[in-house]
């Protein structure tokens, strides 16, 4: 029996809510399956450590066994459909590319998906999957989206490839400042010459509809915070496209991008926070009024490792947001 379409989506959204689908570096499955990927720096290969009960094994995704270094390797899990996903930077000299690829329930890769490839070298990989309602089932979205790195150049791109019923239907790569509505020419008043990122920092989390994205600037700290929202479009025709909205910009953030490390951002529950790490690890966090906190630092050593730092992170953007919403008016005047 057909169960109804309604049905679907609430059972889909409660599986999707207990595992990362965001973009991240282990996880474990509402099965009790735990992947990890493997650090090794002598490994040019995407390998994937899959642990269940006792069982131990390592998987290597596909298209990675030859010499080719590949970098920025994260996981992501579809519990609606069981799937495991893979996106990973190739680094071929001159002439990277992005690619991804999914592990099913029953341990059969798919051919590796081309997102994007020909730009000189590819930073701050972000990789998320959603899901949207289809004809008669729930449609897999999976977002990338990355800096595209060609000389002094640098681009913010995403990507948005949708599945149907394991199939895939349709896919988009946009440019970001096109998809915020922006004028790519900064203004003078903009520019902030002291200015030197390696990098500038790209986020990108789930929302209500899709996700949001935050990415700045090469000659400014402005950050541009954008929704993508997926639609269908067509009748019969079984496209994707994503659709900006709700474009805006943060205050200048100043002294951290300044540094000359490169900058990485967090979205944790709608709040944008900021890190880099060489020495110390310094991060700053949007508050709900706006502005930035103060710079706050923590030096890196043995019991304080970047990945325990990061971590720990997102745990206190969590409690500043509560505490604020603790502290907000409407709530005060209902105590």
């Amino acid at each position: 029996m057909k169960r109804p379409l309604t049905a679907v989506l609430f059972t889909a959204a409660l599986l999707v809510g207990a595992v990362p689908a965001f973009g991240t570096s282990s996880m474990l499955t509402p099965a009790g399956v735990r992947y990890a990927i493997v650090s090794d720096p002598d490994v040019a290969q995407v390998q994937i450590a899959r642990a269940e009960g006792s069982a131990r094994a390592i998987l290597v995704a596909p298209s990675t066994q030859d010499a080719g270094r590949e970098s920025q390797a994260q996981l992501a899990f579809d519990a609606a459909t069981d799937t495991l996903y893979v996106a990973w930077v190739r680094e071929n000299a001159g002439n990277a590319e992005i690619r991804f690829a999914s592990l099913s329930s029953g341990g059969q890769w798919s051919t590796p998906s081309m997102v994007a490839a020909g730009s000189g070298a590819y930073r701050n990989l972000q990789f998320v999957i959603t899901h949207a309602e289809g004809d008669d089932s729930i449609a897999t979205l999976v977002h990338l989206a990355w800096w595209s790195v060609n000389g002094g150049l640098r681009d913010p791109e995403y990507a948005m490839f949708a599945f149907e019923n394991g199939r895939r239907v349709s896919a988009d790569v946009a440019n970001l400042i096109d998809l915020a509505g922006l004028d790519k020419a900064v203004k003078t008043s903009d520019f902030e010459y002291e200015v030197d990122v390696a990098y500038p920092p790209m986020a990108m989390a789930r929302g209500d509809e899709g996700v949001e994205v935050a990415f700045g600037s090469v000659d400014s700290t402005f950050l541009t915070r954008l929704q993508i929202v997926p639609r269908k479009i067509g009748g019969d025709v079984r496209i994707w496209k994503p659709l900006g909205r709700s474009a805006s910009r943060t205050q200048r953030v100043g002294a951290m991008l300044a540094s000359g490390s490169a900058v990485n951002g967090l979205i944790i529950d709608g709040r944008l926070a900021l890190y880099s790490a060489d020495e110390d690890f310094r991060f700053v966090v949007l508050r709900n009024d706006g502005q930035w906190s103060e710079l706050h630092s923590v030096h890196i050593d043995e019991d304080n490792t970047i990945d325990d730092l990061v971590r720990d992170l997102r745990h206190t953007v969590r409690e500043l947001l509560d505490h604020e919403i603790a502290e907000s008016p409407a709530v005060a005047a209902e105590k």
